[in-house]
């Protein structure tokens, strides 16, 4: 996968991803005949594993401002661990089969987006209605807004930047 972000997916070639795993071309082609079904069972490995962190996040605050932290946090968290696959994924020079893996990952994360936001609604823990609250908070936290988040002018302070700007839009 590291190869696949640092040369983009038009120039990764098998016999270098073999040389850097130090075994023969043939190894890597018994385990995957194409390039696509290498790049793509790499990223799926990475995915599946983030998308099951995703679903089994609870949030464990009572109060409202306690669980849009939790949540922030959570997608910071998970950024952060995964920005290699996520960059990669993000670049859009994938096949579409593989880029797919993205709008799957999107799904999951709206849903616990959607989730929280009701949750929070039927507690009277929001200004707005809910389904303000959830396009908000999914614009806000998408994959494409932490990556120019945390590389703009924001950098460190971005989580709590987005944090201030849910803060005062939501609760």
């Amino acid at each position: 996968m590291r190869e696949v972000a640092r040369r983009g997916y038009a120039d990764l070639r098998i016999s270098e991803v073999a040389r850097r795993a130090h075994v023969a071309a043939r190894t890597v082609y018994l385990h995957a005949p194409t390039k696509q079904r290498l790049v793509q069972s790499a990223l799926r490995g990475r995915a599946e594993a983030l998308i099951g962190r995703i679903e089994r996040w609870r949030p464990r605050g009572e109060s409202a401002d306690a669980v849009l932290g939790e949540l922030i946090a959570m997608h910071e968290r998970e950024y952060r661990a995964e920005s290699v696959l996520l960059e990669t994924l993000v670049d859009g020079a994938l096949p579409r089969e593989i880029a797919a893996l993205l709008r799957e990952l999107d799904g999951v994360r709206l849903a616990i987006i959607t989730h929280t936001m009701n949750d929070l609604a039927r507690h009277g823990g929001l200004r707005i209605r809910p389904s303000d609250a959830i396009a908000l908070a999914h614009a806000l936290l998408s994959y494409p807004t932490w990556r120019t988040a945390l590389t703009g002018p924001g950098r460190r302070r971005a989580p709590r930047l987005i944090y201030s700007a849910l803060r005062s839009a939501l609760l």
